[in-house]
């Protein structure tokens, strides 16, 4: 049931960011009041301010901080990635990055993968390649990624290292029992650091379309990210949870885009969601 509330918590994102440019609404801003939307959401959780005075020396806090600080500049390369090479290369270089806690929870933490788990990896990653080809080839595609393949490489860098920080924090006890608080404080920080981003460019006028976007996208956000963690707190494997959260999201949100706003797939989209499913069925067999 975690694993699939986690992914359509990430869905539901994609849902959501879908919707934006429809209705003009500004993305930075709209990711700022979801950042503090997040914050309160956990705070009403808790029942009390999650950051307290004895919290600042606590393990975790330096994780949450420098978590807050990549989640705002890295959201920043990822906008600006897909204005430059489009939606499709920062989506697979993004979900590709899924590599870095495997590798971890592998090497690092000597987690144990069945035959049919391995066997399920490389078709996670031809699956995730597959499902978001586009249906024709474009030359502009080509030409901007000779112009800009440094973009897609920090989007599959800052993606991993986001990954690997929350996986590592947990597995080595810096989270423990904390994982709502730790996840509250991240979001506000990103949250403070958007605001200070804002003000420099002298634009802290939100609208009221803005605002309610960021309520809307700040809700599955925050499960998207507390729940990773509470599911690596309950013993998943980070070389399993990642992978099939990711595949899980990429057949989930395929089905809600044709389904309710009428995406077309090719060929390869179809055989990249079959990949997909088959990936999460080999992930399951223990």
């Amino acid at each position: 049931m975690l694993i699939l509330v986690l992914i359509l918590s990430n869905v539901l994102l994609a849902v959501f960011f879908r919707l934006l440019p429809k209705y003009g609404i500004s993305n930075l801003k709209a990711i700022i009041i979801n950042y503090f939307t997040c914050f309160c959401l956990g705070s009403l959780m808790i029942g009390e301010w999650p950051l307290k005075q004895e919290h600042v020396d606590s393990d975790w806090f330096i994780y949450a901080l420098f978590l807050s600080i990549c989640f705002i500049i890295f959201f920043n390369i990822n906008a600006l990635t897909i204005q430059r090479v489009g939606m499709i290369i920062t989506s697979i270089f993004q979900k590709l990055s899924l590599v870095f806690p495997v590798l971890m929870g592998v090497l690092l933490f000597h987690e144990s993968l069945n035959t049919a788990n391995k066997m399920a990896l490389p078709i996670t990653f031809a699956a995730i390649v597959l499902s978001n080809l586009p249906n024709r080839k474009y030359q502009e595609t080509v030409d901007a990624m000779k112009k800009y393949w440094y973009l897609p490489v920090l989007v599959f860098a800052g993606s991993g290292l986001i990954e690997v920080s929350l996986f590592y924090a947990q597995e080595t006890g810096k989270i423990g029992d904390h994982g709502m608080q730790f996840t509250s404080c991240l979001f506000g920080f990103a949250g403070l650091w958007g605001l200070t981003f804002l003000a420099a460019l002298k634009k802290l006028r939100f609208s009221p379309r803005e605002i309610l976007a960021g309520i809307m996208i700040g809700i599955p956000n925050f499960f998207s990210i507390y729940l990773l963690i509470r599911g690596l707190e309950l013993g998943w494997k980070g070389a399993i949870l990642f992978p099939v959260n990711n595949v899980g999201v990429i057949f989930f949100t395929a089905v809600v885009a044709i389904l309710f706003f009428h995406e077309k797939l090719s060929k390869a989209n179809y055989l990249g969601l079959i990949l997909a499913l088959t990936a999460v069925v080999l992930f399951a067999i223990e």
